[in-house]
């Protein structure tokens, strides 16, 4: 199996997006289409979906900050304090497919090995 690297992959993903697509010199577009879809499921069967949790940073605790203020004078003098802060904030979490580059070198592996390239349209 031939890999792509990553950077490949990138792109031949903008080159889709900017108009550009899979081509072989004549070949019809029901057979397109259908390599096209086998590759699809080629690559999905290799590397299905499997998506993961996936932490970004670590978590932290807020600064903690004490403000006192105080009031009267003489006896009756007192001050009062307020405490902030301190609060443990989690990380960033999300999920990702961990197979999706995976998914995509074995798909445009599929597509060379029918013969085709990408070409800008």
């Amino acid at each position: 199996m031939i890999k792509i690297s990553r950077i490949t992959f990138l792109l031949v993903v903008i080159s889709l997006l900017v108009g550009c697509s899979w081509v072989r010199p004549n070949t019809a577009r029901s057979t397109h289409k259908f390599d096209y879809q086998k590759c699809i499921d080629k690559s999905k069967q290799m590397y299905p979906v499997m998506m993961v949790k996936k932490t970004y940073g670590e978590g932290y605790h807020t600064p903690i900050k004490t403000n006192c203020t105080s009031y009267g004078s003489g006896n009756h003098a007192y001050t009062k304090c307020t405490t902030t802060g301190g609060e443990y904030v989690p990380p960033t979490t999300g999920t990702t497919d961990v197979n999706s580059d995976k998914r995509n070198d074995a798909f445009g592996s599929c597509m060379r090995s029918k013969g085709y390239e990408i070409k800008g349209v």
